[in-house]
């Protein structure tokens, strides 16, 4: 049996430079990727292969394609020419650009670090050719990073990442293996070893700086704090909670997550819900099993009727409903991390007291359950593979080599 054909045949990004499209095994260079030309021509080839029963006419051609494009946009299109053209970097980060929109779908704040990544690498480098790139050129970015007062460690995982990239083009056969090992034997800044300014390990927050915050949050947002003090999750993991990932099947309920930070590694994950976190989490499961605990939405109602019992002059029949009927920015359906941090902060303002972030509770949690039961209760808790990782989370270590300290022998 023959494959289907496909609907609408796929946009992709060329190597040199331009979006492609595949219709009857024949490929169209359709100009410069994502342009205006690009999208336009791209759009009357989908629609003419959709009218005429997923095939192009007999006798279609690239003059004919030009020209309803051009009707298209209401101006002339300049002749596009596909030429086999060396590799460069701008080509290496086009690819890796097209492959992380995709596969750092679900996290936006390390999309966003990558497509910056890319496109500074095309401002600086964007014409090197690729096979030219190498170390010095890679210590060159990093300098500018220094240079931008980014810390140590974040420009070590910078530099790390433009040699993912050139992995990536490896794999691609943009280039040859000698490139990307080559840039693998860079080696990171060191501790007082540069300029880069260093970071302060994250500490646990004060549970009374917590308490004091949560005054001041939408009960939303209230309970997913509760939730996060009570199972020690990511905040993305309290945010992705949905009723679809809680077994209930047995007497203690187990939250196992499809999407979080290791499961591309292929590691399972299971938080027990127990105590405050089932009991706030009871509340949420009146709704689709699909849909989000945890809803701006929610939050934002909230917010709107506080607003309207405070009012100190009557509402208007004219004011009861202003919502516009089409806003241009609606409440996700979700919180992620960063919209789940940003209550945080704004509530800690309000209430008066030093500003925290939610990562520091991950860290409470893990320092609490350390002290009452050891580290390896503090590992399972977190989920981590390894205990090294466990101990960049507490601080029961700085209090055991105290205690060690007055116990020392004496001169």
């Amino acid at each position: 049996m023959s494959r289907p054909k496909a609907k609408t045949p796929a946009l992709r990004y060329h190597l040199s430079g331009q979006s492609v499209v595949t219709i009857g095994g024949r490929d169209f260079y359709l100009g410069k990727h994502d342009s205006p030309e690009s999208l336009a021509r791209y759009a009357v080839l989908i629609s003419t292969y959709q009218s005429h029963g997923l095939q192009l006419p007999d006798g279609f051609n690239d003059d004919q394609l030009k020209a309803r494009a051009e009707m298209l946009l209401g101006h002339r299109i300049e002749p596009q020419h596909q030429e086999n053209e060396p590799v460069t970097v701008a080509h290496v980060v086009a690819s890796f650009r097209e492959f992380a929109k995709v596969r750092y779908e679900g996290s936006r704040s390390e999309l966003h670090r990558i497509l910056l990544v890319c496109s500074q690498l095309e401002q600086y480098e964007g014409k090197t050719l690729a096979e030219k790139f190498g170390p010095l050129k890679l210590q060159e970015q990093r300098e500018r990073w220094v240079n931008a007062e980014m810390s140590r460690r974040y420009v070590n995982r910078q530099t790390n990442l433009v040699v993912r990239i050139f992995k990536r083009a490896v794999s691609q056969e943009l280039i040859s293996q000698t490139t990307w090992q080559a840039l693998k034997a860079v080696e990171p800044l060191r501790f007082g070893q540069t300029k880069a300014y260093e970071t302060e390990p994250v500490r646990p927050v004060d549970i009374e700086i917590v308490r004091a915050t949560a005054k001041f949050l939408p009960p939303v947002v209230r309970d997913m704090l509760r939730v996060q003090i009570a199972t020690g999750m990511r905040p993305s993991e309290v945010c992705n909670l949905r009723p679809m990932d809680i077994d209930r099947s047995e007497t203690v309920w187990m939250f196992r997550p499809v999407k979080h930070k290791t499961a591309g590694k292929g590691i399972r994950k299971a938080v027990a819900i127990l105590g405050d976190a089932r009991e706030v989490i009871e509340n949420y499961l009146n709704r689709n099993p699909n849909s989000y605990c945890f809803s701006p939405i929610e939050a934002m109602a909230w917010r709107n009727t506080q607003k309207r019992a405070a009012r100190k002059t009557k509402i208007q029949p004219s004011q009861i409903s202003r919502a516009k009927a089409n806003p241009t920015k609606s409440p996700r359906d979700h919180y992620d991390a960063q919209s789940f941090c940003k209550a945080i902060q704004s509530a800690a303002k309000a209430a008066g007291v030093a500003s925290w972030h939610t990562y520091q509770i991950r860290h409470l949690a893990a320092t609490v359950v350390c002290d009452a039961l050891g580290r390896e209760f503090a590992q399972s808790l977190l989920g981590h593979k390894e205990s090294k990782m466990t101990e960049r989370y507490t601080t029961t270590a700085e209090r055991n080599a105290i205690e060690a300290a007055k116990h020392a022998p004496k001169l």
